[in-house]
C-alpha cells in the first residue's frame, strides 16, 4: 500500500500514524463511522509491521495512540476550564500530559512486541502485537481507578465486530479487530492469502452472530425517563433545592400512566436525611405507589454512624406488585456508587490537592465508595442493576451487579459537566455497548441529556434533545438469562494473551535454538 523510500521511512511513517490517529477517532460517537476507524487502525498497522527497529515501532505507536486520545477526550478542556477555573492554555496542558499518558502503556507494548520478537516477524504482527496492545488498554482501564473511555473497541459498536460483545466484553472487540487488521496488514505485506484465513474467519463469525439473542426477551414495560435540564452552576445552591425538586413532581404527575419512572444523578439535590426529615421521600413513596409508578431516583445519603457520603440510587413506589415493601431511609432498595470520578467526587491527597486551587474543590467531591457487590434494586417485580454516571464504562464491575436474576440496566447521570461537547453522546455509545455485552436493556436518565431507553440488543429504542426538560416515554422489554460476557467476563481474554506471551517465549527459544545452528534464518 505504501512503498516509502527508506531515507523518508521514519518520518513518512510517523506522520502516517498521526493521521492514522486522527482518523480512528471518527469511529467513536458523534461520527460513529466504524469503517474509517478500521481504515486508521490498518494503516497504523501497516506502518508497525514494516518498522525495522523497536525504537521505531515505539514511536510510530506513541504518535498513533497519542493523536487518538488527544482527539477521542478533546472534551475534558471544556470540563477544566467551566469547572475547574483553569485558564484555556493550562487545560490544553494537562490534555497533553494526560494523553502521553494513556499512550504510554500502548507504547511500552508496540516497543515490546518488537524486541521480544526480534526476528521472528510473524510471531511479532500476527500473534504478540495485537495481545500487548490490548494489555495496555486494560491498564489503563485499571490503573488509579482507570480511563477505559476510549477503547478501540467502541469504535465498533455498529459494526459485525459487536457480536463479539455478548462474548467477550468491549477488551475482546478490541482483540479481535487487532487480529483481523494486522492479518490483512501481513497478508497484503507478504502478498500471501494464507495469512487472511483467520480474519476471513472471524469476520463471517462476527457477521453471522451480529443479531444472535443470548437472553429471552419479555413482555414490554411502559417507561418514563425525566431529563430536568438543571443548570449545573446552581444545582447544589440550598436556595434551588425545591425549585430543582418542583421540576420533577410535575413531570411524574404529568406522566401518571407509566409503570416505570426513572430521575437522573442526584434529581434530588439534597441528602436523603434532610429529605426525609421533611418527609418528602415518604409522600413521594406513598404517591408512587397509589399511582402503580415504581420509581428510581439518583440522591445523596449521609450515614451518620459512618460519617461517610454516598452518591446512590434509591428505589420506592411500587417495589413488589403485591406492594408489601415500603420505603425505608438510610436501607434497602438502593445502590452507592462504587467508582468514584478522582478530582470530582473525591481527592486523593486531600490534605494537599484541596490547597492548590478550585478544580479540587469541586462540589460534592467527598464521597465514599460503595461495596463491590450489592444487591439489585427492585420495582415493579423487575430486578435492577444500577449504574451511575462514569461507572458504565467499567465492564467488568458492572457485571458484579448484573445477575442472572437480573432484568434490566438503569443507569442515572448529570452529563452537565460536559457542557456542548462530544462527551455525552460518547457516553451514550458505551451505554449501548453496555446492553450488547449484557443482553439487557438499558433505560438511561440524565439531567441535561442524552436520556435514552436502549434495548437488549444496544439499539436506541428512544431519545430525547438534549439541554430541554421534557420526559422520555417508550416500552422497553425486561430480559432473562445471562451473555457469556456476564457469566466469564473478560476471562477469554486474559487467557489468550497468557498464552500468547507462552506462545512467544516458546518461539523465542526456539528461534535462538535455530540461530546457533543457522544464523541467517528466521522464523
Amino acid at each position: 500500500m505504501f512503498h516509502i523510500n527508506s531515507k523518508y521511512k521514519l518520518l513518512t511513517g510517523c506522520i502516517i500514524s498521526a493521521l492514522a490517529g486522527f482518523v480512528t477517532t471518527l469511529g467513536f460517537a458523534p461520527a460513529d463511522m466504524w469503517y474509517l476507524s478500521l481504515a486508521g487502525i490498518f494503516s497504523f498497522g501497516f506502518v508497525y509491521a514494516g518498522n525495522t527497529t523497536p525504537r521505531r515501532s515505539a514511536l510510530t505507536t506513541l504518535i498513533f495512540f497519542f493523536v487518538m486520545h488527544m482527539c477521542a477526550v478533546s472534551w475534558l478542556t471544556s470540563v477544566m476550564t467551566g469547572y475547574g477555573e483553569m485558564s484555556y492554555a493550562l487545560a490544553i496542558g494537562v490534555l497533553i500530559l494526560f494523553s502521553l499518558y494513556l499512550s504510554l502503556f500502548p507504547t511500552l507494548a508496540g516497543y515490546a512486541a518488537h524486541r521480544l520478537c526480534t526476528g521472528m516477524p510473524t510471531v511479532r504482527n500476527l500473534v504478540l502485537f495485537p495481545s500487548l496492545i490490548v494489555l495496555a488498554e486494560i491498564i489503563n482501564s485499571v490503573l488509579f481507578t482507570g480511563f477505559g473511555w476510549d477503547l478501540l473497541g467502541y469504535t465498533q459498536i455498529d459494526s459485525f465486530f459487536s457480536a463479539y460483545a455478548p462474548l467477550i466484553g468491549v477488551q475482546g472487540m478490541s482483540l479481535i479487530m487487532l487480529i483481523v487488521i494486522m492479518g490483512v496488514v501481513y497478508a497484503c505485506r507478504r502478498r500471501y492469502i494464507g495469512h487472511a484465513v483467520i480474519p476471513t474467519v472471524l469476520i463471517i463469525f462476527g457477521l453471522s452472530m451480529q443479531n444472535f439473542e443470548y437472553t429471552r426477551v419479555g413482555n414490554p414495560v411502559k417507561a418514563a425517563l425525566i431529563q430536568g435540564n438543571v443548570s449545573t452552576s446552581v444545582h447544589w445552591n440550598q436556595d434551588s433545592v425545591w425549585e430543582e425538586l418542583e421540576i420533577y413532581i410535575q413531570e411524574m404527575r404529568s406522566n401518571l400512566d407509566t409503570e416505570i419512572m426513572v430521575w437522573p444523578e442526584s434529581a434530588i439535590p439534597d441528602l436523603e436525611n434532610n429529605m426525609e426529615k421533611l418527609k418528602v421521600l415518604s409522600m413521594l413513596d406513598y404517591e408512587a405507589k397509589y399511582n402503580n409508578i415504581g420509581l428510581i431516583t439518583g440522591i445523596q445519603y449521609y450515614d451518620v454512624a459512618k460519617q461517610q457520603f454516598f452518591n446512590s440510587m434509591l428505589g420506592i413506589g411500587v417495589i413488589d406488585k403485591k406492594k408489601e415493601r415500603q420505603y425505608t431511609f438510610g436501607e434497602g432498595n438502593r445502590y452507592y456508587k462504587r467508582h468514584l470520578v478522582p478530582i470530582g467526587e473525591f481527592v486523593p491527597f486531600e490534605w494537599l490537592l484541596r490547597q492548590m486551587g478550585p478544580i479540587f474543590n469541586m462540589p460534592m467531591s467527598s464521597f465514599t465508595r460503595g461495596s463491590d457487590v450489592q444487591e439489585n434494586i427492585m420495582v415493579q417485580d423487575l430486578n435492577v442493576a444500577s449504574a451511575i454516571c462514569y461507572e458504565m464504562v467499567y465492564n467488568n464491575e458492572l457485571r458484579d451487579q448484573v445477575n442472572e436474576k437480573s432484568n434490566l440496566i438503569v443507569t442515572v447521570s448529570n452529563d452537565g459537566w460536559f457542557n456542548y461537547t462530544d462527551a455525552p453522546m460518547q457516553h451514550l455509545y458505551i451505554a449501548r455497548l453496555r446492553a450488547k455485552e449484557f443482553g439487557k436493556p438499558v433505560l438511561r436518565a440524565t439531567n441535561n441529556g442524552i436520556t435514552a431507553v436502549i434495548d437488549h440488543q444496544g439499539n436506541i429504542v428512544k431519545t430525547i434533545p438534549a439541554n430541554i426538560t421534557a420526559t422520555l416515554r417508550a416500552e422497553f422489554r425486561p430480559t432473562y438469562g445471562e451473555t457469556p460476557f456476564s457469566r466469564f467476563g473478560s476471562s477469554f481474554v486474559y487467557f489468550y494473551i497468557g498464552l500468547t506471551l507462552l506462545h512467544t517465549v516458546i518461539a523465542r527459544l526456539r528461534y535462538r535454538n535455530m540461530i546457533s545452528n543457522r544464523p541467517s534464518q528466521q522464523i
